[in-house]
């Protein structure tokens, strides 16, 4: 027995050290597509557990080796800066922290083969006991070093509750582009509280990379701490994204302007996008950067649709490159990261940019963002590319962080959203 429970030990501490300082969100095998992390029934949803419900997260993933592949995975508590907490995986989950991945399908009548693996997360051999940042990791054959993605989730608890509102932002120069988001949290059912043990953290949509983070809040009155500041959570409102969807790659839908059947799949080219910057605000209802995977044809979305090589093509104003700005194809299509994989490329020759992506037939949402070169800020740029319209429909995620005296890591002691709609 105590030989298992060193066994056990050292197992988490291989994986606890592999996952420190990995990049979160990140597939690094080119052979893994269409990873997803979605609450059980809401595939649109941000991968949040409660410690009260335990409504478990479904993961998934396309493997397009198409050959049974020994796949393994583990969860690492982060703080909430995303640092790894001080604490051993017996301290934050209930079970084993090295699972291996044992539910799979293979693809049928798609043209490109792919073995389909799925999992719950809790489940009976793992649960989580702390809330706050989680990254999930899945590496090969039980070795934490042999990486193939991560992607992050969170677990929290019902000790604060949280009254957001959306609002239009006191200055007149980004009233009419901006959103800025108020909220007042109650923290009556904390026994002792300082308002510099909580951290607040915005996610606008499903972007991780621009959430705004507060450690102070605007005013105090007793139990209840409001955010109402004129400058931390004003977030560019953007437009409601573009689309495309690829439900059917034998007919072609309004944004396709060509399919080209070949012996390897489909090409689907998307018909040349421009700036919308200063085109008028048209609302209509979008998925906010995210994509569905599905199929008007077939049955069974997870295994019989096929893959298809898609590409976009970005008609910049006077057929210029951006001077000193990288432009990046923005959603959940490409990770929501503005890095390599999502980067548009100039053809000097046709004066455009181009990128090519294997998608999944599905229904995909994405934007155009700009992103200064010598620049480290993160946030993300819509105005030349877009335009910015107070009017548009973005989701806010509101996470409440708190450590108290002598712990050793950021607890989630509260969460909620609100729609920039909800107001109207």
């Amino acid at each position: 027995m105590r030989a298992f429970h060193l066994f056990l030990f050292f197992t988490g501490f291989l994986v606890f050290t592999a996952t420190a300082g990995t990049p979160l969100d990140k597939v690094y095998d080119s052979n893994i597509k269409t990873v997803l992390i979605h609450p059980m029934g809401n595939s649109q949803g941000l991968p949040i557990i409660s410690l009260s419900a335990m409504t478990p997260l479904m993961i998934s993933f396309d493997d397009l080796k198409a050959t049974y592949q020994n796949y393994y995975y583990s969860v690492t508590l982060l703080n909430e800066d995303e640092s790894p907490s001080n604490l051993n995986s017996f301290d934050y989950l209930q079970g084993f922290n090295q699972n291996r991945i044992t539910q799979f399908a293979i693809s049928s009548i798609s043209i490109q083969s792919y073995y389909h693996y799925q999992f719950n997360f809790p489940n009976e051999n793992c649960q989580p006991k702390q809330s706050g940042n989680f990254v999930l990791t899945v590496y090969k054959d039980a070795n934490p070093k042999s990486i193939v993605f991560t992607r992050r989730f969170f677990v929290v608890e019902e000790q604060a509750s949280i009254m957001p509102k959306i609002q239009e932002p006191f200055d007149g120069n980004i009233s009419r582009t901006h959103q800025k988001l108020q909220c007042i949290i109650d923290t009556k059912k904390l026994n002792y509280l300082q308002p510099d043990q909580l951290t607040v953290k915005v996610i606008q949509n499903y972007r991780y990379d621009d959430a705004r983070v507060i450690h102070q809040p605007t005013f105090v009155r007793g139990n209840l701490l409001e955010y109402n500041n004129e400058t931390d959570l004003i977030f560019p409102a953007g437009k409601e994204s573009r689309w495309l969807d690829i439900q059917s790659l034998r007919l072609q839908s309004d944004r396709v302007q060509k399919l080209e059947p070949t012996s390897n799949g489909t090409n689907v080219y998307v018909k040349p996008d421009i700036s919308r910057a200063d085109g008028a605000y048209y609302s209509f209802k979008d998925l906010n950067g995210n994509f569905l995977i599905s199929n008007t044809e077939s049955l069974n979305s997870d295994v019989q649709n096929d893959y298809a090589t898609v590409y976009f093509t970005y008609l910049p104003p006077n057929h210029l490159p951006y001077v000193g700005q990288n432009l990046y194809l923005e959603g959940a299509l490409t990770n929501n990261a503005l890095e390599t994989g999502s980067e548009m490329q100039f053809d000097a020759s046709k004066s455009v940019y181009q990128k090519k992506l294997l998608l999944k037939q599905g229904y995909y949402s994405y934007n155009y963002v700009l992103r200064d070169k010598m620049s480290p800020d993160p946030l993300q740029d819509f105005s030349q590319t877009e335009g910015d319209h107070w009017e548009t429909e973005n989701n806010y995620t509101i996470l409440v962080y708190f450590r108290p005296p002598g712990a050793r890591h950021d607890q989630i002691i509260g969460w909620g959203t609100v729609n920039s709609k909800q107001n109207w």
